[in-house]
């Protein structure tokens, strides 16, 4: 008895990158493209856009920048599971690997991390294949990490704050006011400052200053995203 041969097409990976940095969009791109096993289905220059689009595209992964403006990317993982049935795998990637990166990571079910650093771009489209296949992809500066996870040591005291906490420290790390987080984030003036509060004694810092020099360290925001700060919240008192 012999057997038909198939006539359908490969199912290859459709992938959703999403970047706000046009040149290391490019670059990707680029990478992406010379493999033929991997479909680029769209492009999205903030998070938000990112989650509105993927009823219609549809993507096996999404590979997102970590350190962008506007909605913070872990929060946003947590939505595009949501909106997706848990059918869209997130790849994280940076140019700054840490390792607070990984515990949040795990905390929010992405499936992996990747270095943007031309070394680990030449293993992208692998790492894309291999997260769309259900597994997860962790750069090799983050191995060190997982294994420290695996044997039960701390993890970043930032794993241990809320989402909202999370939101509130990365908008005050980008020099929003008390008013603009606030708006932000769809909270009141009132919850932002008891968030605030919250976040100082979580952190055990004294200070908003404080608080921002512990979300550069941790990776929450990058320092070139840093603006002058502004902040109005009557929390240094």
């Amino acid at each position: 008895m012999m057997l038909a041969k198939s006539t359908s097409k490969p199912s290859y990976p459709r992938v959703l990158v999403v970047d706000d940095d046009d040149a290391i969009m490019r670059a990707v791109a680029r990478v992406l493209d010379s493999d033929e096993s991997i479909q680029i289905i769209g492009h999205a220059t903030h998070a938000q856009a990112a989650l509105a689009m993927i009823e219609s595209t549809k993507p096996d992964v999404v590979l997102m920048d970590i350190h962008m403006h506007g909605m913070d990317p872990f929060l946003a993982c947590k939505q595009i599971t949501k909106a997706s049935g848990g059918l869209a795998k997130i790849l994280f990637y940076t140019g700054f690997p840490k390792d607070n990166y990984l515990d949040r990571c795990l905390e929010v079910g992405a499936a992996g991390i990747v270095s943007k650093h031309s070394e680990s771009l030449r293993n992208l489209a692998f790492a894309i294949r291999h997260v769309a296949a259900g597994n997860t992809y962790f750069s090799p500066e983050l191995d060190k990490r997982l294994v420290e996870r695996e044997d039960g040591l701390p993890s970043s005291r930032l794993a241990t704050l809320s989402d909202r906490e999370v939101g509130v420290l990365r908008e005050l790390s980008l020099g929003r006011t008390q008013s603009e987080i606030a708006e932000a984030l769809d909270i009141s003036e009132r919850t932002v400052n008891k968030t605030v509060g919250d976040l100082k004694s979580k952190l055990e810092v004294q200070t908003i200053n404080e608080m921002l020099i512990f979300a550069v360290n941790e990776g929450l925001v990058h320092p070139e995203l840093q603006f002058v700060q502004r902040h109005d919240v009557n929390a240094d008192g």
